[in-house]
């Protein structure tokens, strides 16, 4: 059950990889990135204040009033989660407003504490959070790696990397794991106790 959610930022979706049977949803402008990228959506939702095309008539239209709590990404992913999605994915979520970023970050813990299974992906950033576990990444040279903590304190190893880290306790306060860079080994990032956010951001 995978549903992935289009959003507005600036750099688009060309390159996204959208399996065939997965629900497709545009939040507002996402609709344009979307169209622009050759993409038919499933459903479009949000408020309209900001989408330039015209939508098809055979797609569901949820529209929402323009002053409210929620994000039309956040009301995207609400409806997806309603209709039974258990695997949401994020897609030109990052880069553009700051405060947009942050928000789909924080949407991204929003998925993690539904026990959900969430990522964002993009042409230039792509997102993870890992709590105690491991994830395996393939080398990309093309993109930094860069962690960091949601808790206090993480303990975490990353191995296969330029700079790689053994046990060591992450903060909250301090970027020690911005900017890391590949090699020609699959990375291997172990997260033994707290939270981090991993992302590999286009250089």
């Amino acid at each position: 059950m995978k549903c992935y959610i289009i959003c507005g930022g600036p750099e688009g979706c060309r390159n996204v990889d959208i399996p065939t049977d997965a629900f497709i949803i545009c939040a507002d402008s996402g609709y344009d990135k979307a169209i622009d990228a050759g993409i038919k959506p499933d459903m479009l939702i949000g408020d309209l204040d900001s989408i330039k095309s015209e939508p098809d008539d055979d797609i569901e239209l949820v529209t929402a009033p323009a002053h409210k709590d929620s994000t039309d990404t956040l009301l995207a992913v609400d409806t997806a989660i309603q209709r039974g999605y258990t695997d949401i994915t994020l897609v030109g979520a990052c880069m553009g407003r700051t405060d947009h970023t942050i928000a789909n970050l924080q949407t991204l813990k929003y998925i993690d504490n539904k026990g959900l299974t969430g990522r964002i992906v993009g042409d230039e950033t792509d997102a993870v959070l890992l709590n105690n576990g491991s994830i395996t990444i393939k080398p990309d040279k093309s993109r930094y790696l860069s962690v960091f903590s949601l808790a206090e304190k993480t303990e975490i190893s990353i191995t296969n990397a330029e700079y790689p880290l053994s046990h060591y306790v992450m903060s909250d306060s301090f970027p020690i794991g911005v900017s890391n860079e590949f090699t020609d080994l699959p990375c291997v990032i172990t997260v033994h106790s707290g939270e981090v956010v991993v992302l590999l951001v286009k250089k």
